[in-house]
């Protein structure tokens, strides 16, 4: 019989479960639901093992959380990281590389739900400024390149960042902006 796909939800039954399993339940509460949706009986559900099986890896939910931190705060790293590799390329292409990033559908979730527990967690929120910023630096510095004085330089960056956040939060509440829509809306900030 063939593999079948492996739904994520599904009990993995037979195998004991790591810090990363309870991770993976845990970050798909996150995206789902909101952090204060995160509690020790739904996670054992989704799991398919028994709240005791909880504590083998961590103390208590708060333990969870902080984990769960760490585990967003490295993807957030992450992501960072990515960006920074667009700072060899020309402006216009680190823009555009920018865009791409941000746009990822795989991202937009994972992205509004940290977004929405930084208003809770400093430490969440530190990660999300620090990326923010990042984000704003490297775009800045590839609108100076392109020879904008420093007040345009400032504006249109800050366009660009704010345009990003917005396209995470509007996501499936809005028409998606297309490829087209994101060339367009580079191709203004950008041109002279």
């Amino acid at each position: 019989m063939p593999d079948q796909p492996v739904d994520p939800s599904t009990p993995r039954r037979g195998s004991r479960l790591g810090v990363d399993d309870w991770l993976e339940a845990a970050t798909q509460i996150l995206v789902d639901d909101g952090i204060d949706a995160l509690k020790i009986s739904r996670l054992s559900a989704r799991l398919g093992v028994t709240k005791g099986s909880f504590y083998w890896h961590f103390t208590d939910i708060g333990a969870l959380k902080a984990a769960l931190a760490d585990h967003c705060r490295r993807a957030q790293s992450a992501a960072a990281d990515r960006i920074e590799a667009l700072e060899a390329l020309p402006p216009v292409e680190r823009v555009e590389g920018m865009a791409r990033l941000l746009s990822d559908p795989r991202r937009w979730a994972m992205e509004s739900a940290l977004r929405r527990w930084a208003d809770t967690d400093a430490s969440i929120a530190d990660s999300v400024d620090q990326l923010d910023c990042r984000i704003f630096s490297i775009a800045i510095s590839a609108m100076r390149e392109l020879g904008f004085s420093e007040a345009e330089a400032h504006a249109r960056a800050t366009t660009l960042l704010y345009a990003g956040i917005g396209y995470v939060h509007a996501h499936g509440r809005l028409n998606e902006a297309t490829a087209d829509d994101l060339r367009v809306i580079i191709d203004i900030l950008t041109r002279r």
